[in-house]
């Protein structure tokens, strides 16, 4: 994410509409130079290479775009410290001699720590602050990062960061959303669904921002801005962003549309569903006359849609399934209108699974008979005693 300072100037706020200053074509010979330096530095330090990218003689870059350009860059060459001591233990280690041995020198102590680590004092010296940042070392650049690739990760960051700043954003998605949901719940995003009326293919997510929550609110705000790079894919959308950008508490309009210079094509890494999967495993041992079906067909409440995780399907009643939806952030408001939205719709074979840890908000949950609480996996005795 970028720091507001700097996510201020990569904006202008044309009346209520926050407008990015996205990278383009044109700014691509100046990334090609700062990709060939990048790479002339390999294997010095972070320090040095921070001071040479800085030199306005060498890149001449608009400042602010250049700015995003190192944040962007600079985790794709972070070399992994290699040290002969893990520095958290060297460091440890010699506080800790240091403090019973207060009259011997400092030499002494790093002669006798590092004979504990079967190092010279030398490694261990060295090793101590391999993992602080100035000492870290530049790596190779990525062979896939091109100056055209830099620019359209550069505009991902702005947008992410952007969004991560929102209090209330909508994504309209006209064709297949089914993968963006799915990455919306599997996430935990406080998201409601409904279908847009030009297209039954066509749906709008409502989603809380981080902003307009008490809790969770960086952890949150991550899990949303993954959303964008699975936007990128989409054949049509568009994200508007309730935003606030200056800091006099003032909300801005930020609008994200198909065709912007965030790239397509991106390799999005989907979350491992470990929770999913392990209710899998363990409802079938202690429900063997029910059945378990992964990722059922929505189903319709109003103008709104629910998407179970599951349907639980009895043998003796196989017309008479159970629906089972995972959430992860939640508020009490959120959850009393879901429940409200399933009575509406006389849905009453519903179970909702909240994580204990996702509450995002103050106040007490709704006590429901529906709603099952868990930790890190689903209790199925927990969720068969409500269906049974």
């Amino acid at each position: 994410m970028l720091p507001h300072a700097l996510l201020r100037v990569s904006a202008h706020l044309e009346g209520e509409r926050a407008v990015p200053h996205y990278l383009s074509a044109r700014d691509e010979p100046w990334l090609r130079v700062l990709l060939a330096e990048s790479a002339r530095l390999v294997g010095q330090k972070r320090a040095a290479w921070h001071e040479r990218l800085r030199d306005p003689q060498l890149v001449r870059a608009p400042k602010a775009k250049l700015q995003v350009a190192l944040r962007v860059l600079e985790p794709l060459c972070r070399e992994r410290p290699v040290a002969a001591v893990p520095p958290k233990e060297g460091r440890a280690a010699l506080f800790r001699a240091a403090a019973s041995r207060a009259e011997t020198s400092r030499a002494q102590v790093l002669n006798s720590v590092a004979a504990r680590f079967a190092v010279s004092a030398a490694d261990l010296e060295a090793a101590i602050f391999a993992d602080l940042p100035i000492e870290q070392r530049v790596a190779a650049v990525p062979e896939r990062l091109s100056p055209a690739r830099l620019a359209t990760e550069a505009n991902l960051a702005i947008a992410s960061s952007l969004v991560r700043r929102a209090t209330h954003v909508r994504v309209a998605v006209h064709g297949d959303a089914r993968a963006l949901v799915r990455h919306a719940r599997r996430v935990g995003l406080i998201c409601g669904v409904s279908r847009l009326e030009r297209s039954p293919q066509s749906v709008a997510l409502d989603l809380s921002g981080p902003l307009a929550l008490f809790h969770h609110g960086q952890v949150y705000g991550q899990a949303l801005a993954s959303l964008i790079p699975w936007l990128a894919n989409c054949e049509q959308f568009e994200l508007t962003a309730t935003c606030a950008l200056s800091g006099d508490g003032v909300l801005s309009s930020f609008v994200l549309c198909s065709g912007d210079p965030i790239g397509t094509g991106h390799r999005v890494r989907a979350p491992e569903p470990l929770l999913e999967r392990k209710f899998e495993r363990d409802f079938p041992r202690i429900a063997p006359g029910w059945s378990l079906l992964g990722e059922p067909e929505a189903i319709a409440t109003g103008e709104t849609l629910l998407f179970p995780d599951f349907e639980l399907v009895p043998a003796s009643a196989p017309d008479r399934p159970w629906r089972l939806q995972i959430l992860g952030f939640w508020t009490r408001d959120y959850l009393r209108e879901k429940l409200r939205r399933l009575q509406a719709a006389g849905i009453e074979r519903f179970v909702l699974c909240i994580d204990h840890r996702g509450d995002c908000a103050d106040g007490e949950r709704p006590m429901d008979p529906r709603i099952v609480v868990y930790k890190t996996r689903i209790d199925p005795r927990a969720v068969l005693a409500i269906i049974r």
